[in-house]
């Protein structure tokens, strides 16, 4: 049975451990990871369909490969549990399920045509490169601080979603019904203005409605704002926490 503690860990686990966290481990899998983006890039192109086999064939490789790297990360964790539930846990998991649905006999499996739209999910394997960035734990811990505010901010952008699209659609929905015949349809207006993109494909054209696009634009403009400040204020004070840590680690040292 595989413990759960750290002082439970075998010489293997910890070998294999520090293997694992080597810089020549982690170099293969970014290599695999490259490889992978590019070959799902490549896949897409009408020119590479006559190697559809090869291109199965290469997404077997990585699925035995990631899968093994998922096993050994399981093993090797003190935790267990922690990993598998961690951010990269998840990630890792999420590199391996999609290339499930190439296992032979899944194709007489009701449903099978369902499964297959699961493959476009090989796209989210690249977010396993995250592990390798320095900086990803504290943008991590940044997130995590702050995700009650956050929430709270999508509940709040999707309240002013709503009531932009009732606004406009008030305004616009005699002179344009075909852009703003419905609030459903006056949504896609909404998002966009919210989030200060602004398209162009749709816009208004009455006077009530150009005066009420200025100040749905200028809210759009603080919906943007606060989340970023937020994350730059918890990330500068991250940065300067462990700053003073390794400081004190020096000053130990000494």
């Amino acid at each position: 049975m595989l413990n759960d503690v750290n002082g439970g860990q075998s010489d293997l686990q910890k070998k294999l451990g520090e293997i694992i966290e080597g810089a020549v481990f982690s170099g293969i899998i970014q290599f695999l990871i490259l490889a992978s983006a590019i070959a799902f890039v490549l896949e897409t192109e009408e020119v590479f369909d006559k190697y559809e086999t090869h291109f199965h064939i290469i997404d077997w490789a990585f699925l035995v490969l990631f899968t093994a790297e998922y096993i050994l990360r399981i093993y090797t964790a003190p935790v267990k549990k922690e990993f598998i539930f961690s951010f990269f846990g998840i990630v890792d998991l999420f590199a391996i399920l999609p290339s499930l649905v190439l296992i032979p006999g899944l194709r007489q499996v009701p449903g099978f045509r369902v499964l297959r739209i699961l493959r476009f999910l090989r796209v989210f394997r690249i977010f396993k490169a995250t592990r390798f960035i320095l900086a990803m734990d504290r943008m991590i811990d940044a997130l995590t601080e702050v995700r009650r505010e956050l929430l709270a901010l999508v509940i709040l952008s999707s309240m002013f979603v709503y009531l932009a699209a009732c606004g406009i659609y008030f305004f616009e929905k005699d002179a344009q019904p075909e852009a703003f015949g419905s609030i459903p349809d006056s949504m896609w207006w909404a998002i966009v203005s919210l989030t200060t993109i602004g398209y162009g494909d749709v816009y208004p054209v009455t006077p009530g409605g150009k005066i009420f696009t200025a100040l749905v634009a200028l809210v759009g403009v603080g919906l943007i704002a606060i989340p970023s400040g937020l994350l730059a204020s918890v990330l500068t004070e991250a940065r300067v926490e462990e700053e003073l840590q390794e400081e004190n680690d020096e000053e130990n040292e000494k």
